[in-house]
């Protein structure tokens, strides 16, 4: 099972139209005899046979002994090794067209006017991994919801919720029970970056750019805050940018600060 893992051999095992029913067939019957597996399809037992040791050999299915007959069933541990394989791989699929998608909106769009990106940039003094958690799982633990929330009342924010998944959401969580989504997540991968469509307002009219890298240096970890694509709020654009380039220092600042002490 050297290759199981990636997912290859697994998809290759069952681009066999026969092989793959037979799987299917394991899947929606549970265990089964080649006997019994046998009687469902048109072919000889020997092929069956052939099939299900291709199925095993690839770690999709696993076979027990029951008396003298064999017990072949579909194998959870193998089967979540393919899912977590096709998984990222899609990801990279989205996040590819996610890219292309937006340099062909950028192509096409008949907006003169453009806008520098906003770009915030710190060192903390802990690795990748717990720098990226720290901004994304932990973000309720330091962000300065007093004057970067959508509630009016402070004190009624609960918590802030980061869905760590392409198509997940960014949400501030209220003590009366509301959620306001603050942004969708359009590129998820930890611990180096993350990329959000941002729109924190009740009643979002477009949406901007926001991509966090996270690279190791000495020390500890790099943080680079890109903010882009202003144009999408037309003539707004200029003044949105410019209250967001205030407006990230004082994240920065209690990232950095909330860094320090761990």
């Amino acid at each position: 099972m050297e290759c199981v893992v990636e997912g290859i051999t697994q998809l290759s095992v069952l681009g066999d139209p026969t092989r793959r029913a037979i799987f299917e067939h394991l899947v929606q019957r549970g265990p089964s005899a080649v006997v019994e597996i046998a009687r469902a399809f048109p072919v000889s037992r020997p092929a069956v046979s052939q099939h299900l040791k291709a199925l095993v050999d690839a770690g999709l299915v696993v076979a027990t002994t029951a008396g003298n007959r064999r017990i072949y069933a579909v194998d959870p541990a193998g089967v979540a090794a393919l899912h977590r394989w096709v998984n990222a791989r899609w990801q990279h699929v989205l996040d590819h067209f996610t890219h292309a998608a937006r340099q062909q909106g950028a192509m096409m769009s008949t907006s003169a006017t453009k806008f520098p990106p906003v770009q915030k940039i710190c060192t903390v003094p802990i690795p990748p991994e717990t720098a990226f958690d720290l901004f994304t799982n932990r973000m309720g633990e330091w962000w300065p919801v007093e004057t970067h929330s959508i509630s009016a009342d402070t004190a009624a924010v609960r918590d802030l919720r980061f869905e760590g998944r392409v198509g997940g959401r960014v949400v501030e969580l209220t003590t009366d029970g509301q959620e306001y989504s603050w942004a969708d997540v359009l590129a998820w991968n930890p611990p180096t970056r993350f990329v959000l469509s941002w729109h924190p307002t009740t009643e979002p009219v477009a949406a901007s750019r926001l991509e966090v890298k996270f690279l190791a240096v000495e020390g500890g970890t790099e943080v680079v805050l890109t903010h882009t694509a202003w144009e999408e709020f037309g003539e707004a654009g200029s003044a949105l940018r410019d209250r967001y380039d205030t407006g990230w220092d004082l994240v920065i600042e209690r990232l950095e600060a909330h860094a320090s002490v761990g």
